[in-house]
């Protein structure tokens, strides 16, 4: 499949694209809302120090150099201000590489395959993505410059100079989610 057929689908919105073959985005109820918040929270932030966008899993990320049938569809992501001209916001995919991109792990997301994500996000020219585990309640951070942390879940969510001024408990990301829905099996 194109990216042009994929954008015409009439459904999907659950899906992305890998290298031409359609790929089912396996959401749960917990990943949502995780996802969900994290958008709400760096949004506000992000618009009251007119910093910049922040997008939702919406949107199709058409952003790997040689790789035109390649759309993934992070959980959120911010752009700068600076960097939203306007032959960036047109019609389709966005097809430049954001700033931050965030993935919230959700169920039938293998380690290989969120290590693959990270990777082809960072070759990209991503300058930050925070992968956050519902379970344990953590998340990991990488960088372009090829450093990671693990954010434990006591730890603070920082924007660093992406996004400068932005620190976010991460207990607050898992806020209305309930330590008991998840089980040692699950990290939905």
């Amino acid at each position: 499949m194109t990216a042009e057929e994929f954008e015409a689908l009439e459904d999907g919105a659950g899906y992305e694209l890998d290298d031409g073959v359609l790929v089912e985005r396996a959401v749960s109820v917990i990943s949502s809302m995780i996802g969900a918040t994290l958008v709400r929270v760096l949004g506000n932030f992000a618009w009251a120090e007119r910093l910049g966008v922040v997008f939702a899993m919406d949107i199709g990320m058409q952003i790997f150099h040689g790789r035109p049938r390649h759309v993934l569809k992070p959980d959120a992501a911010f752009v700068a201000g600076a960097r939203m001209t306007d032959d960036v916001i047109v019609r389709g995919f966005l097809r430049i590489p954001p700033d931050l991109i965030v993935e919230v792990v959700s169920p039938g997301d293998s380690a290989y395959d969120l290590d693959r994500k990270v990777a082809e996000y960072l070759g990209a020219g991503v300058r930050l993505v925070w992968v956050v585990h519902p379970l344990p309640r953590t998340a990991s951070v990488y960088r372009l410059d090829g450093s990671g942390d693990i954010i434990p879940r006591d730890g603070v969510l920082d924007g660093e100079d992406v996004l400068p001024g932005f620190r976010l408990p991460l207990a607050q990301a898992f806020e209305g989610v309930p330590e008991a829905v998840a089980t040692p099996d699950d990290d939905s």
